[in-house]
């Protein structure tokens, strides 16, 4: 494994560093993650630095998961393994503007169903994740939610790099290193919306609220309807109360139970359900 030289601070400051020294190098950037490679006369790579996070940022629960997962799929692919159908640009939030005005002036209290751990378990579903991955992760979804969406998210990264010749760049470049995985991200994203849709149609149409990410809302009576759903797919999921508090042209707010906490969450006219 390798060592953290800094953070991402002390990364820009380097960089900085070695153009002023008219350094040829190269970097690696991705995510929080940042790469220096240094050169010898020849251009050829003597050693590196790698630069992860802000200072102050606390160490991610679950972060090894992004390595492992990536990990497992690289073998398979390099085994032979064929990558899977999937339909890229898939979303996963949907809002039914109609009834949610409806809910607001009636103000009446809702249900919300969240899924656990919902696309680290399609992806397992989907058979993408080995037993013992699935578990050591499994494990974590109470503490590492972050963690699990990382490693998911991480399936469709984009990686850039940026070559310095004597302190001078050469200009960004995309790095398709990374393209293998995202076959694998964009099939989990696409089961998540089919289940969305499939939801959708287990219940009346004015019932039907919105879907953010892994989360129905919904009217209470077809709460029973959705959770046998979920429960017959596989997933284990937490129910709560809320309450819309207004719908705006661009805009939902409402309140969630559990906390009293206020939320709210822009929407376009491409995630509207009719």
């Amino acid at each position: 494994m390798v060592s953290r030289k800094g953070y991402i601070e002390d990364y820009e400051k380097q960089v900085q560093f070695l153009k002023s020294r008219r350094k040829s190098f190269s970097v690696e950037m991705a995510g929080m993650t940042r790469i220096i490679f240094y050169h010898d006369a020849d251009g050829k790579i003597t050693s590196k630095d790698v630069y992860y996070g802000q200072k102050g940022m606390p160490r991610m629960d679950g972060v090894e998961l992004v390595n492992l997962l990536r990990k497992e799929l690289r073998n398979r692919i390099e085994e032979g393994e064929k990558p899977p159908k999937y339909l890229q640009g898939s979303s996963v939030l949907g809002f039914h503007i109609p009834n949610l005005k409806r809910i607001s002036v009636a103000e009446e209290e809702i249900t919300e169903i969240d899924m656990n751990a919902c696309y680290w378990t399609t992806a397992y579903r989907l058979g993408f994740i080995s037993d013992e991955l699935f578990q050591k992760g499994w494990k974590k979804r109470r503490t590492a939610k972050i963690g699990l969406l990382a490693a998911i998210g991480s399936l469709n990264k984009k990686t850039y790099t940026e070559d310095y010749s004597f302190g001078k760049s050469g200009g960004l470049e995309r790095c398709s290193k990374d393209d293998l995985f995202r076959p694998y991200y964009w099939a989990v994203i696409s089961e998540v919306n089919r289940i969305m849709h499939e939801s959708i149609k287990k219940i009346p149409p004015h019932h039907f609220l919105m879907w953010l990410t892994d989360c129905i809302y919904l009217k209470k009576e077809s709460a029973p309807l959705i959770k046998t759903y979920f429960k017959e797919l596989g997933y284990e999921f937490k129910q709560h109360t809320s309450r819309i508090d207004a719908v705006s042209d661009r805009t939902i707010k409402w309140t969630c139970h559990k906390d009293n906490s206020n939320k709210y969450v822009f929407y376009s006219d491409r995630e509207r359900i009719k």
